[in-house]
């Protein structure tokens, strides 16, 4: 079973499901432990725990939402061309993510050519967030991945949970961080892949270099469980559904 603290709790049971039942969760109080732990409709203790986002049984090839970029990067894609004019991007882009993720400084003309080219190369969509810039680089999101595994239109289920105390012993995950698993299982190549997310003690207390009064990632300080499971998810579908020839 799942325990911890009911705030904790709290928002991974709005953000998953029951494993085994595919059912939603709620926190409740185990008398003969007393504890909080996670409950599923069945009245069960799941060990393991389904994203309610990607969360996927059965996918057909191609029945995937139109883009909000289908005129420019589909088009693109489907005759060759290069992607639309920077400068009809531009504005609308910056406007959602106009920064590279690692440097924290507003993407450039050169950069969202970049984004872009990259992203119709591998059929994904940078309004959607599905790639974006990490230190001047194109970097492909959980996002990415889950519309990558979509159109893929193979069959697959994604399990999460928090390591338990032998794992974290077998890992030496250091006391403090957050550690979780995740397994893609893949049911008609009768395989599964799985991935590993961590997030320390210092990356949640670590100050901002421009303003030391501040944390650096008060996001990550305040939900550093979930960042943990989504580097799970991120790496488990990374290896389940590569994108590029270096993958």
């Amino acid at each position: 079973m799942i325990t911890g603290e009911y705030e904790h709790l709290k928002e991974l049971a709005e953000a998953n499901v029951c494993a085994e039942h595919q059912s939603p969760l709620e926190v409740a109080w185990h008398d003969k432990l007393s504890v909080n732990v996670l409950r599923c409709g069945h009245d069960h203790f799941p060990e393991t725990v389904m994203p309610k986002v990607g969360v996927v049984t059965q996918y057909k090839r191609g029945a995937v939402a139109s883009s909000p970029v289908k005129e420019g990067i589909e088009k693109a894609i489907t005759k060759g061309r290069e992607p639309p004019a920077v400068d009809r991007l531009s504005a609308v882009f910056s406007a959602l993510a106009g920064r590279d993720l690692g440097t924290g400084n507003n993407i450039d003309q050169a950069g969202i050519a970049l984004l872009f080219a990259y992203a119709a190369k591998y059929e994904l969509d940078p309004y959607r967030g599905h790639v974006v810039l990490m230190y001047g680089k194109p970097y492909i999101g959980l996002d990415g991945y889950y519309y990558h595994a979509d159109r893929s239109g193979k069959a697959y289920t994604v399990k999460t949970r928090p390591l338990v105390i032998d794992e974290r012993v077998t890992y030496l995950i250091p006391e403090g961080a957050h550690a979780w698993t995740c397994e893609i299982v893949l049911p008609t190549e009768g395989r599964s892949l799985t991935g590993m997310g961590i997030v320390t003690q210092d990356e949640m207390t670590e100050m901002s270099e421009k303003n030391p009064t501040q944390l650096r990632s008060p996001v990550v300080a305040k939900h550093p469980w979930q960042l943990a499971q989504k580097r799970a998810e991120w790496q488990a579908m990374r290896r389940a559904f590569p994108i590029g020839e270096s993958e």
